[in-house]
């Protein structure tokens, strides 16, 4: 019985040196968890019961993303893993203003860094996007915004453990067409 308890507080000193999360406040056993907590403590904008009555509950081939696309908004959330603990996840978001802002971009590219890299493209000739040495996981964004049209949504968790990431993703994205042929590679530094 001892050495269980000091096994658990070997594991939450560890725990809280690593996290100054002291009671476990923001910790869960399951991701399901996590994402009830925080879509009952969300003060996200435009998240409203009607938008997630409506939305679609994308999974992807990363355990610890999450996409939740409804009609002109979509949240990509990324969930963090402390020993077997899951933290809440942070959140990045696409709305019309966006996609407004993408469609006013002069460039066929357009980057954004949330420890995901992610790469808007316009060009319907890229047919695949690299991230690193890494096949990026593709969304079409036309389903979900009118402005969207062709716009393609390349996302890739480029740092599943980091707390927070801030500044470029310091990733080369590399641009295919359909043929596998090499279009352009760009170092988001």
């Amino acid at each position: 019985m001892i050495s269980v308890l000091v096994v658990f507080l070997v594991f939450w000193l560890i725990y809280f040196l690593k996290t100054d999360d002291l009671f476990f406040k923001d910790a869960y056993f399951t991701k399901e968890r996590a994402y009830q907590a925080w879509l009952s403590d969300s003060k996200q904008p435009g998240l409203t019961s009607e938008f997630l009555q409506n939305a679609k509950k994308i999974k992807t081939n990363d355990e610890r993303l999450l996409i939740i696309a409804g009609e002109n908004q979509i949240y990509q959330l990324r969930f963090q893993k402390e020993f077997f603990l899951w933290k809440l996840p942070s959140v990045d978001s696409i709305d019309n203003e966006t996609i407004k802002h993408i469609n006013e971009f002069d460039s066929e590219y357009y980057f954004s860094f949330n420890c995901v890299a992610t790469v808007t493209t316009k060009s319907p000739k890229i047919d695949k996007v690299k991230i690193g040495k890494n096949d990026a996981e593709l969304l079409p964004l036309g389903p979900y915004f009118k402005e969207a049209k062709d716009l393609k949504f390349w996302f890739y968790n480029t740092a599943p453990d980091a707390f927070d990431c801030q500044g470029p993703s310091g990733e080369t994205f590399t641009f295919y067409d359909n043929n596998g042929k090499v279009i352009k590679k760009v170092d988001d530094n």
